[in-house]
């Protein structure tokens, strides 16, 4: 149903920190972070995949008070390792 694209939760863009120290603050990072909650049967992506994605992506969506996107695949710009 998906097909290609995949929903994403978004993050608050304040600040992040990844486990391995590496701090992004919303100033430095034009660019969104997100979390893979459902993707369709051709992503390359994995739930629980941390995405990075342009301002732009997707059709954003808000349920049960959270913020979600749905976009494309071939909107996301990386897929962090380890994060």
């Amino acid at each position: 149903m998906l097909g290609s694209r995949v929903l994403v939760e978004a993050e608050d863009q304040s600040l992040y920190e990844r486990p391995d120290g590496l701090v992004i603050v919303e100033s430095y990072a034009p660019d969104v972070l997100g979390t893979v909650v459902a993707h369709g049967d051709v992503a390359d992506v994995g739930i629980g995949d941390v995405v990075v994605f342009p301002p732009s992506a997707g059709q954003v969506m808000e349920y049960d008070g959270r913020r979600y996107l749905v976009m494309d695949e071939s909107e996301l710009l990386a897929v962090l390792e380890d994060a």
